[in-house]
Formats: structure tokens, sequence, C-alpha cells
């Protein structure tokens, strides 16, 4: 039986300037360890840097923080949407789709994680779509000391049922100073952590702070990560059978 492997843990670089800037993180610097996820960038927007611009043979994930501004989307497809704080928009490009995401208020902030998928080789050329996912349709589990909001896929019992294009997990948690959770990663899949703010420790032998990421997976059995907080802290988990 193979253990789970970790990579190094990885402080983001730093992109961009007043209208644009983002922590960046590439699956490249990952050990092999962050497929399906190819890179993503937490980001903060203020005005239209990018146009409309076309994504093939891949995923592009647009989730908007409560803490931001609404966040529109047109694209090829017909998808003309509003990305309200607090929800997402998954964009399967498939085999090409051209969209254009823009702020809604003049001068306001996009406060967001563009997240960047893998997808099946065997599906690459197949017709683009795209799924929203409202905050309304994303449980979240209040324990002591912890809040775990189930973007998609799912946390123990706690399922995002809104049907995904790929079985990719993707929570939104906080957690108080000197708690922990845990999370049962599958055999399989890999897992990737990155810390908002705050500081976290995985299995009280890797700790990240602020802006700090790190992959984890390659095991052919179930593994449970125990994550704890030596301070108040706000991280997300992506995880996902590795492509």
């Amino acid at each position: 039986m193979s253990d789970i492997k970790y990579s190094s843990v990885v402080k983001l670089p730093q992109v961009g300037n007043s209208q644009f800037s983002a922590s960046q993180a590439r699956h490249n610097a990952f050990s092999g360890l962050m497929s399906p996820v190819l890179g993503f960038d937490h980001f903060r927007l203020t005005k239209d840097v990018f146009g409309a611009h076309k994504h093939m043979h891949m995923s592009a994930v647009s989730y908007v923080f409560e803490d931001s501004v609404a966040y529109h989307n047109q694209d090829s497809m017909g998808t003309d949407l509003t990305i309200t704080p607090g929800s997402l928009l998954w964009t399967w490009a498939g085999s090409g789709v051209t969209h254009h995401e823009v702020p809604t208020v003049e001068g306001g902030e996009v406060h967001g994680l563009q997240l960047f998928l893998d997808i099946p080789h065997a599906n690459r050329a197949l017709p683009p779509k795209s799924i929203f996912i409202p905050k309304e349709k994303m449980p979240t589990v209040l324990n002591d000391g912890s809040s775990i909001k189930v973007a998609m896929g799912s946390a123990g019992d706690a399922v995002n049922m809104t049907a995904t294009p790929e079985p990719v997990t993707l929570l939104d948690i906080r957690l108080n100073a000197e708690k922990s959770i845990d999370y049962l990663l599958p055999a399989g899949w890999n897992g990737t952590a990155y810390i908002l703010s705050g500081t976290v420790t995985l299995d009280a032998r890797h700790t990240l702070n602020k802006n700090e990421a790190i992959s984890f997976g390659s095991a052919d059995a179930d593994k449970k990560i125990i994550f704890t907080a030596s301070g108040d802290s706000h991280f997300l988990l992506i995880s996902g059978p590795a492509i």
C-alpha cells in the first residue's frame, strides 16, 4: 500500500497592479500532486482587464468570495448571468468557449478564485457547458470553532447536490485558533490546501501561512488529513481524482 505524498509548501508569487492583482499557483510547482488542478489565481480585480478570451480542453471555475462585488459573466454559449457574492460558475470549456467576466459595479472590487481544472482527454472535444452554483445551494457545516462551506462536492455527510462535470470538491473553511478538522481524501485523489489568512498545520508536520499552498495525494487507500489552526484561519481545500 502506498502512503500519501506531500509537495513542498509553496509561497505563491504575487502579480499585478491596482486594477488586477493575484497570488498564482501553477501545477508544476507541486511535485505532480496537484492534478486535476492545473492552477489557480486568488485575485482582486476592479475593472475589465482581460476582455473576452477563449478557453479550451479544460475548465475555468470562478468562485466569488462573500466580501466581493458581483461578477458578470457572458460567453459564446449564450450564458449571461451574475455570479453573486459567495457563488460559483464552472465553465467547462471542452472543445472551446469564449467568455467575458467583469465587475458589476464600476470601480468595485471583485475578490475571487479563478480555478483551472484539467478534464479527461477523451472528453476534450465535447461541446462546452456551464454550471452555476448559487451560494444558497452550498451547504455549510458548523461545529465548535469551525465552518465548512461546500462550494462543490462533499465534506463528510454534507453534499452539494449540484452535479458537476467532474467529481471535484471545493471547500471554503474557517477554523478558530487551536481547533482542528479532518477531511477523508479518497484513494486515488489529490488535494490542495491554500491559506487565505492565518496559520494552518496539516497532519502535525506541514505548516502553512497566508498565501501558501501545499498539494498531497498518490495514496491507494483513503487517507484522513487533519488540519489544525494556530490562529483564527481561513483556507480553501480543493480535491479530485488525478487525471
